[in-house]
């Protein structure tokens, strides 16, 4: 028996090193920058970081204000007030979460577009001196993230709105409080560590996003690592920024942990009794409706139709062949990263159950913070290790061999285990966490052995867990762009790439059809979402 442990603890102790290794080679290289007057540092800090910074703020504030008012009203709304088309509200809130924002931002950049619809209308209807502002610039980038982004709080609040007892807010309304005042002074405070969480998770993405804020021209740090790496080939340069923006990553989730470890709150009764909802008039109920459904319609309603008028525009049959080979590239990588993170997600779960040591728990919380790294950031941590491993097959193989882990399905592989096997893993220890341990006592008397425990008895309990797990990387695969962008080998496209070098070449009408796709295939873990919400009210 221990024999067995000391092997899984070696396992998992492998699977840790080989999913952290990246991060450490892209940490040493950027130490070995030059810092003198004449080195790469001075000159970042002179040209690049200060612009990159100060975009990255604005970016972050901008997206801070609009996400927070769209998600936390939308929640207040739904969950305390009773109007009509509340519930069909409650899951089309959720759908924007199924858009990559790139696609948000092909969609608008059309319809808003000098040559546009809405702009042509508007002429035809004001005059030829009308003007919309210019949708592809930092107004438009800090719009087209908040409207996809806002679902990750609007779930986060809505839940701390539900679950907390309906006696907070009758004792305000019993002490003359009206909705504001309850809303402001009892509910929102509650509602904060929540709120906070979910913020913390929108910077976060807000600061990985390349293709939309690429598409607009906005230069944030993601923009300028991939620019620094690919376009100018200054590695180093592209190692320091990607460690400063790992820095502010790390900030952010210590910020979050830390708000949501001091913050506690508790409900004093037995039970919670779940709000009762006010119900509006007529005309508020037509007013809240309107305002509460239309973060929904501005990020997914809105776009999905725009790229399927754009779709009727493109009549290529060309490209419709060649979206074939794209759809099967897309959906074989799905599937093989699927796989593996699945089973690392697995090993690891399952020997931290075990009489897991503190060092087998630390390895699962750093494996677990891989998801939020930026996909830039994998991408030249993952070129760094193969990299120098083929440059030591040419000197033992000779100058004949080609290299065979850079460009290749493996580097891909690795990239994406490397950030989404955290997806998994949440998900399978989900499911774990629901087997009591004295079902492994009970299994362990009748005498079934560790292996034969995790076949005959925990696999048939986590089909639903796993299943979820390879889900969400599958759709996470499916829409991943700069990490596909910079390690995918040669003339190997995928949807999402395609999408974004259509878009930038202003061949938006052909770009439609895979955005489409990747839409309709990122809707799956939606559906299941919505069905959920529906059953539960959480």
């Amino acid at each position: 028996m221990n024999r067995s442990i000391n092997r899984r603890r070696w396992w998992v102790a492998l699977i840790g090193l080989a999913l952290l290794v990246p991060l450490g080679s892209l940490l040493g290289m950027a130490l070995q920058v030059e810092i003198g007057p004449t080195g790469t540092l001075p000159h970042l800090l002179l040209t690049v970081i200060p612009d990159v910074t100060l975009q990255s703020i604005a970016l972050c504030l901008g997206v801070t204000v609009l996400t927070s008012s769209m998600g936390v009203l939308s929640a207040w709304w739904t969950s305390t007030c009773e109007f009509r088309g509340r519930r069909m509200a409650e899951g089309l809130l959720l759908l924007p979460m199924a858009m990559p924002s790139y696609v948000i931002a092909y969609a608008y950049t059309d319809a808003l577009q000098f040559s546009g619809p809405i702009q042509t209308f508007f002429r035809e209807l004001l005059g030829p001196a009308f003007r919309l502002p210019e949708i592809r610039s930092l107004p438009g980038a800090i719009f087209v993230l908040s409207v996809v982004l806002y679902p990750y709080i609007y779930l986060l609040a809505r839940t701390a709105f539900t679950e907390r007892s309906a006696n907070l807010l009758d004792a305000a309304r019993s002490l003359g409080c009206g909705p504001v005042r309850t809303f402001l002074q009892v509910a929102l405070p509650v509602a904060r560590p929540a709120v906070v969480a979910g913020l913390s998770l929108v910077l976060m993405e807000t600061l990985a996003e390349y293709g939309a804020l690429s598409y607009f021209g906005v230069q944030t740090y993601t923009t300028a690592i991939y620019r620094s790496w690919l376009n100018l080939g200054d590695r180093s340069s592209a190692a320091i920024l990607a460690v400063l923006l790992l820095g502010f990553m790390l900030f952010l989730m210590s910020a979050e942990a830390k708000a949501r470890g001091q913050a506690r709150f508790y409900t004093m009764t037995g039970r919670t009794v779940r709000p009762r909802k006010r119900q509006l008039s007529a005309l508020g109920g037509l007013v809240v409706g309107f305002l509460t459904i239309m973060p929904a319609i501005l990020g997914f309603i809105f776009p999905l139709v725009f790229l399927a008028r754009l779709l009727l525009q493109s009549d290529n049959p060309y490209e419709l062949v060649r979206f074939v080979a794209w759809a099967r590239n897309s959906v074989t990588l799905g599937l093989l990263a699927a796989a593996c993170a699945l089973l690392l997600a697995i090993g690891l779960g399952y020997a931290r159950r075990i009489q897991p040591p503190r060092w087998v728990a630390a390895v699962h919380q750093a494996v677990s913070l891989g998801y939020g790294v930026p996909g830039a950031i994998i991408a030249i941590a993952i070129l760094i290790p193969l990299a120098q491993v083929d440059r030591w097959m040419l000197d033992v193989f000779g100058r004949g061999v080609m290299p065979v882990l850079t460009g290749s399905i493996f580097a891909l592989l690795y990239a994406y285990c490397v950030r989404f096997t955290s997806a998994a893993l949440q998900s399978v220890d989900t499911g774990l966490q629901r087997i009591t341990p004295h079902i492994d006592d009970s299994a362990r008397v009748l005498g079934c052995q560790p292996r034969a425990l995790w076949w005959r008895v925990h696999m048939p309990m986590l089909k639903g867990s796993m299943a979820t797990g390879a889900l969400l990387v599958f759709v996470d695969v499916m829409k991943e762009l700069p990490t596909t962008l910079v390690l995918r080998p040669f003339d190997f496209d995928t949807l999402a790439v395609m999408t974004y070098q259509l878009a930038a070449d202003e061949r938006l009408a052909e770009a439609a059809l895979p955005a489409l796709s990747i839409v309709m295939v990122s809707m799956l873990p939606m559906f299941l979402l919505i069905r959920q919400t529906m059953k539960t009210g959480r």
